[in-house]
């Protein structure tokens, strides 16, 4: 059945666990040499998730031709986890966000029920605070015009789900949002992504148990209307974009289940004055898992890795918002077949697709790499040299890049 490979990921949570004590910081022993054959156009970060010491952001220096190299980690505090991003259907969207002026990386701690704000400077990070995350078991974020929004799953937990908002001071400090920390539709609807919509109207979050995509109205102070619900066409809605190149309000979804062989499919939405409208879909990628999604700065191309296919699904984004697949198999570009790709980041000139390969399920846990891809101007996808190379913690779990 669909998800079954990527539900037994994290079914396995003690074995894991105990496995994981000896060998979940082994990635900074072996990641490549700092020392960089081109120069640094850009950066990759991912978010070490570490269990039993301070969690830690990881900088990759980008060269021009999108090869990777090692250029530091920094503590951030906080702890990581492995429960807080697991139900029947395994993780979330979101776990570390960069601002779009490129000055600050958000990222959970969803161990310790915290948030940190990292300061971005060429690369370099230093940590500005560690905040309460308003609520149990933080898992996506999503910031915009110094408002910073935390969707906490409580995934495992006797506490129910929310939504928590904060203001961003200059400093860094996060101060909680009078009436902006809200319910989801049921104490455990496993919420999988929180995302501010480009007009900073409104708020959106995707639950997968439910199969409901929540919208809420951001007031002029950042509090929150209390939630509309609308039924995701496809099942399982998972990670989500809006296509910020388009005049209208257009967000592609990610199904991890849509058709009756289980594979999964991606959904094109529109979002009018509050409500969300069917563009076209679910469009079957034929692959399983989908559940990442990122769109292009042109407005004109999605990719969802498909974690339980080790493949990366691409599609082109009609001029009426439509989506069609670009390959017809659904294999644009393929990752280590030993592992299960989550997290997805596009370079800032969206030239480059980057791809967490988590190995969490091997026995031993095995740890996670980094696949690149170039994308070319008809949205195809080549490997970029030597990223897979790129070793990581084995409980990795989140990805930016610059």
């Amino acid at each position: 059945m669909a998800l079954r490979r990527l539900k037994s990921l994290f079914a396995s949570l003690l074995i894991v666990v105990l496995l994981l004590g000896g060998i979940t910081l082994l990635g900074s022993a072996s990641r490549v040499s700092a020392a960089a054959a081109l120069s640094s156009v850009g950066h990759v970060y991912t978010l070490d998730n570490n269990l039993t010491s301070p969690n830690s952001i990881t900088v990759f220096n980008r060269a021009g031709d999108g090869t990777l190299t090692f250029a530091g980690a920094t503590s951030i505090g906080g702890l990581g986890s492995i429960s807080a991003f697991t139900t029947t259907a395994a993780g979330s969207q979101g776990s570390l966000i960069l601002s779009r002026d490129r000055t600050r990386l958000f990222a959970v701690d969803a161990g310790s029920n915290q948030v940190s704000v990292v300061a971005v400077h060429d690369g370099h990070l230093s940590l500005l605070g560690v905040f309460s995350s308003g609520g149990t078991g933080p898992v996506s974020l999503t910031y915009q015009d110094g408002l910073l929004y935390v969707l906490n799953a409580a995934n495992n937990q006797p506490e129910a789900a929310n939504l928590a908002g904060f203001r961003v001071l200059a400093n860094g400090t996060l101060v909680p949002i009078p009436g902006a920390t809200k319910a989801l539709s049921t104490a455990h609807p496993d919420p999988a992504e929180v995302l501010i919509d480009p007009t900073r109207q409104y708020l959106l979050v995707t639950e997968k148990a439910t199969n409901l995509i929540d919208v809420f109205r951001i007031h002029s102070d950042g509090s929150l209307s209390n939630l509309t619900t609308f039924p995701s066409v496809g099942s399982l809605p998972f990670g989500f974009a809006f296509n910020r190149a388009r005049s209208v309000e257009q967000f592609i979804v990610a199904d991890g289940v849509a058709e009756t062989d289980g594979t999964g499919a991606l959904t094109a939405y529109l979002l009018a004055d509050g409500s969300v409208r069917l563009i076209n879909g679910p469009a079957p990628d034929h692959q399983i898992a989908p559940c990442w999604v990122v769109i292009t700065n042109n407005g004109r191309f999605a990719y969802t890795s498909n974690a339980d296919s080790h493949a990366i699904s691409g599609y082109r984004i009609h001029e009426d918002g439509a989506i069609s697949l670009l390959t017809p198999g659904g294999v644009t570009g393929a990752t280590p077949a030993d592992t299960f790709p989550l997290e997805e980041a596009l370079s800032r000139d969206s030239r480059f697709l980057y791809v967490l390969d988590s190995r969490l399920l091997l026995l031993p846990p095995g740890q996670a790499t980094l696949s690149g891809f170039r994308i070319a101007p008809n949205g195809s996808l080549t490997p970029v040299a030597g990223t897979t190379n790129i070793v990581l913690t084995v409980t990795a779990i989140g990805l930016a890049a610059d």
